[in-house]
């Protein structure tokens, strides 16, 4: 995930010379995110914000509204760019797969009550040294449950496996048996009983539905 930070609103934005705020980022319970973040002047210019021997930088996930509480997420361990980069980036790869973010979501509930999704807070904040620390704005994180877990096993296939049309056996409003076929049958509407009738015009139904005709 690509974010920009602009640096004079401090907000995060869509991309360089887009400076609309992006409010919110999406992430997936249990896996590890790979953040990519571009530091702009102007909006537009992607600058180094310090020393990489000296710099520090914090990504962290907290409850929303909760700023006293630990993170649920977080990760201070930074990949920083090239030395002379033309447009340098920073990355981190901050892990979801928390138990504390396991808590908030009620993952494991025996009652059945897990969340879907949470909605959290984050922020980006960097210091240079002894310097002032200098954060973004507070955005929202918002924390979807996962599917795939790696123990549920394989589906079972149902015995016995779901008829064909030719073996349904339906009512009428008149009570008479009705058989679906995927053929219309032949009879003789002279001498047709109205078992027979009933039997050929929910075939020929069935057809023009099947058919996209009705």
């Amino acid at each position: 995930m690509k974010l920009y930070v602009d640096l004079e609103s401090l907000q995060l934005i869509e991309g360089p010379g887009f400076r609309n705020p992006v409010t919110s980022l999406r992430f997936k319970r249990g896996d590890a995110a790979r953040l990519e973040v571009a530091f702009l002047r102007n909006g537009s210019t992607s600058v180094t914000i310090g020393d990489p021997v000296s710099l520090e930088i914090k990504f962290g996930v907290k409850p929303r509204g909760r700023y006293d509480v630990g993170y649920l997420v977080h990760t201070d361990e930074w990949t920083m760019p090239d030395t002379g980069a033309e447009s340098p980036v920073y990355q981190c790869s901050p892990s979801f797969n928390t138990l504390e973010l396991d808590s908030a979501l009620g993952v494991g509930s025996s009652t059945g009550s897990e969340l879907s999704e949470i909605t959290l807070m984050g922020e980006v904040t960097w210091r240079d040294g002894a310097s002032d620390s200098t954060s973004t704005r507070t955005f929202l994180v918002i924390v979807e449950n996962d599917v795939n877990r790696g123990d549920e096993g394989t589906p079972q296939s149902a015995n016995p496996p779901y008829p064909p049309p030719g073996n349904l056996v339906l009512k009428s409003d008149e009570g008479y048996d009705v058989t679906l076929r995927n053929e219309l049958k032949s009879f003789d509407a002279n001498s047709a009983s109205i078992d027979d009738t009933m039997d050929v015009l929910a075939t020929l139904i069935f057809t023009l539905k099947s058919k996209n005709v009705i």
